[in-house]
């Protein structure tokens, strides 16, 4: 199998993944307080929209011209990073309020 359609499948299956743990997050942030929502929004929120970002990179995967394969691997692969560190900041900050 052609090294862009394994990316691809990598990342579709960990989009899938992804939407999972962003409705658990979302899901977990509409059990808080009224104030803990309003504190953990900020975070859901940047959650979604790196998601989004990622979801995108993979149109990038499948369209990237010979000459631009790396620089586009690279971009996902920041792109990835970014989500995770947004989803690992909501996730810190909804178990700081459910301790309160």
């Amino acid at each position: 199998m052609e090294t862009r359609e394994l990316y691809k499948q990598k990342y579709q299956a960990q989009m899938n993944e992804w939407t999972s743990k962003l409705d658990v997050m979302k899901a977990q942030a509409d059990q808080l307080t009224v104030q803990a929502k309003l504190d953990v929004k900020r975070h859901v929120d940047a959650v979604q929209a790196k998601f989004d970002a990622a979801k995108a990179k993979l149109k990038d995967i499948a369209e990237a011209s010979d000459d631009k394969w790396d620089g586009v691997v690279r971009e996902v692969d920041r792109t990835w990073r970014d989500l995770k560190a947004a989803a690992d900041g909501a996730f810190e900050a909804m178990k700081n309020h459910k301790q309160d």
